[in-house]
């Protein structure tokens, strides 16, 4: 979408009938949306990378869209959420799947269904690529909030699968 306004991080609480719409980042979002990945992997209790490389790697997913889908939740050029996914192919699972690998909502926006509604807008654009599956990676155990996070998922209609693992190269 050219022509959008870029959001921009804000630590400002939104007015209690402020609104946003979601829509597919832009590369004019990558800073706000790169800052906002790093803040999601120091909630996880994780390390991020440096934000130039965060940042490089947005602008990939944004202008690569056959390796997956970043939508952003806008409230008048605030970001308010993000969501990244990426599609994937196995054997497994004939076609295409997408995994959610990313799914942040500002602090001062949670429990006002901006990442319920980045979910649904995703299920519309996995339809549209002909995927007709979402997997996503649960936090450890240790992540405070894991009971919500999964409850959050299984409100939006995912089921649990089991465990995931994994080795760094």
């Amino acid at each position: 979408m050219s022509g959008t306004t870029p959001v921009k991080p804000d630590a400002t609480p939104p007015p209690e009938l402020a609104t946003w719409i979601i829509r597919e980042a832009t590369l004019e979002d990558v800073a706000a949306v790169a800052a906002a990945i790093a803040d999601l992997l120091v909630e996880l209790g994780g390390k991020p990378a440096p934000i130039p490389e965060l940042e490089e790697a947005t602008r990939v997913l944004i202008a690569n869209p056959d390796l997956g889908t970043l939508l952003v939740a806008d409230a008048d050029g605030v970001l308010a959420g993000a969501l990244g996914v990426s599609w994937q192919h196995a054997i497994r699972i004939p076609g295409r799947y997408g995994v959610i690998q990313e799914l942040w909502v500002h602090p001062a926006w949670r429990g006002r269904t901006v990442g319920g509604d980045l979910v649904v807008a995703l299920f519309k654009r996995a339809r549209d690529r002909h995927a007709y599956r979402l997997e996503v990676g649960l936090p450890g155990e240790s992540f405070p909030h894991l009971a919500a996070t999964e409850a959050f998922y299984l409100n939006n209609g995912f089921t649990t699968i089991g465990l995931r693992m994994k080795r760094l190269l």
